[in-house]
């Protein structure tokens, strides 16, 4: 479907030479929700701008079908870039329009007919959730009913592929949820290829089939979001990754300094359960096998595109032979066990 050859991108100014993109090989199949995850200056937005044809590469070709994007003349791209529907961070509404005028937008530039604009746009709305909403200016809207908006706007024309630009990062966690239930929505029912750049990897494992990780212009990791998940190989992955996972909230912190002091002879344990896992009694077998007293401090379960996701730190209690055996036993599950703390 899209197809990413050998593509380099350079910019040259006053102050020199740089390396936006340095070097990216990569093929996103048709009707799969792609995510681009990288911190700030990664280049992930520079490709999203040669993936749409907005900017050409410096080397290497873009390929959205059977059309290599960057050998086309300007009128041509200008086409193809009409099967290529945009969403952005900050909406990018027409403040003066309608909910319904801004979804007819796109189509009074492709000379649609009123009467055929005046239908599609009513069909992409109720698509959205915002019947009743179609006479509402933007300033009357929440942040994410100006999403849908921009949502609906973005397949007026009936898009092969779906971009979005940090489109969630402006919203709080509740509305990126329905925004993201939408996104997967429109995949399903539309078959609509979406590409997602954003910093925030639980929007990837959310939402995501397959994911790339860029940092300074280059893709350092690459798979199924289960698997990046399961085994980051990269440092900047690893980041990601634990700041997903990551308890980081100061009474957790505490609580567990305080389990520590209050009960020496204990490790402190976390333990990541994937897929079927999740709905296997593990704590029950092991404590019952070991004689371990086992103690819940935190839990949590998170879900990927594909399988549920489960975090659990538990603290074990007895000597330390049964907490040795408990690990080992704990190691014979298909889970993943990180010793966080434990007495000598």
């Amino acid at each position: 479907m899209i197809t990413l050859k050998g593509i380099k991108k350079t910019y040259e100014n006053k102050a020199g030479r740089f390396e936006a993109i340095k070097e990216v090989n990569l093929t996103i199949d048709k009707g799969e929700i792609f995510g681009f995850v990288g911190y700030s200056g990664a280049g992930k937005s520079t490709l999203l701008r040669l993936t749409n044809g907005l900017e050409l590469p410096s080397e290497g070709t873009v390929e959205l079908g059977d059309k290599v994007l960057s050998e086309l003349d300007k009128k041509a791209i200008r086409k193809e870039r009409q099967s290529i529907g945009m969403i952005f961070q900050h909406f990018n509404l027409l403040w003066s329009r309608t909910v319904l005028e801004n979804v007819m937008f796109p189509l009074e530039i492709a000379n649609v007919t009123k009467s055929e604009r005046l239908r599609k746009a009513k069909e992409l709305i109720q698509l959205v959730g915002l019947a009743g909403k179609e006479n509402s200016y933007p300033a009357q809207l929440s942040g994410g009913e100006k999403q849908r908006v921009g949502i609906a706007r973005a397949l007026a024309n009936d898009p092969k592929v779906l971009l979005s630009d940090e489109a969630t990062s402006a919203l709080d966690p509740q509305t990126t949820d329905e925004v993201l239930e939408l996104l997967e929505k429109i995949n399903r029912e539309l078959n609509v290829t979406i590409i997602l750049i954003t910093h925030e990897m639980e929007v990837v494992r959310k939402i995501c089939n397959r994911v790339a990780v860029m940092d300074s212009g280059v893709i350092v990791e690459e798979g199924s979001v289960l698997d990046v998940f399961k085994h980051p190989k990269h440092p900047v992955t690893q980041r990601f990754v634990k700041q997903d996972r990551e308890m980081d909230t100061k009474e957790t912190k505490e609580a567990l300094k305080e389990l520590q002091s209050l009960y020496p002879d204990g490790d402190i344990v976390q333990l990541l359960f994937q897929g079927g896992s999740v709905n296997v009694p593990i704590i029950t077998q092991v404590s019952r096998e070991t004689g371990v007293d086992i103690n819940i401090i935190q839990g949590s379960i998170q879900s990927t595109h594909e399988v549920p996701m489960g975090t659990l730190v538990v603290q074990l209690l007895g000597t330390k032979e049964k907490r040795r055996s408990a690990l080992d036993l704990f190691k014979t599950y298909p889970i993943e066990v990180e010793v966080l703390g434990h007495d000598e």
